[in-house]
């Protein structure tokens, strides 16, 4: 008879307010240790150069270095790439992330957080 269970990283939930954010965390935690600082970078997606310059200042404003901001590769627009170094994952960060880049393309033309990705 097995007394105690063994949890397993297969077993780990979180609860970032988005379920999208849960399950990109779910993987990562499967694949690596969350604790582990990690490179971080965010996609935003502006209408013009103008409005991803504002987008810049209002990330960098925030704490965020800017790995890129230029014409986006497919179709019209700009792009504007946030990243940062030696992050610890944890589901707070995640969502005060979310919340941060939501509210920055909120305030510029044509503004559309695409969302983050992490190194394992």
């Amino acid at each position: 008879m097995r007394w105690f269970r063994r949890r397993t990283a297969a077993s780990r939930t979180f609860d970032t307010g988005h379920p999208g954010d849960d399950e990109v965390l779910s993987q990562l935690s499967k694949r690596s240790n969350l604790e582990a600082p990690r490179h971080w970078m965010h996609y935003l997606y502006c209408a013009d150069e103008g409005s991803a310059r504002q987008a810049e200042s209002q990330i960098r404003s925030g704490g965020w270095a800017i790995q890129v901001v230029e014409p986006a590769a497919a179709g019209p627009g700009w792009v504007v790439i946030a990243e940062a170094h030696g992050v610890v994952m944890t589901p707070s960060a995640v969502r005060d992330a979310r919340v941060f880049f939501e509210h920055v393309a909120s305030s510029v033309s044509g503004g559309d957080y695409d969302g983050w990705e992490a190194s394992l």
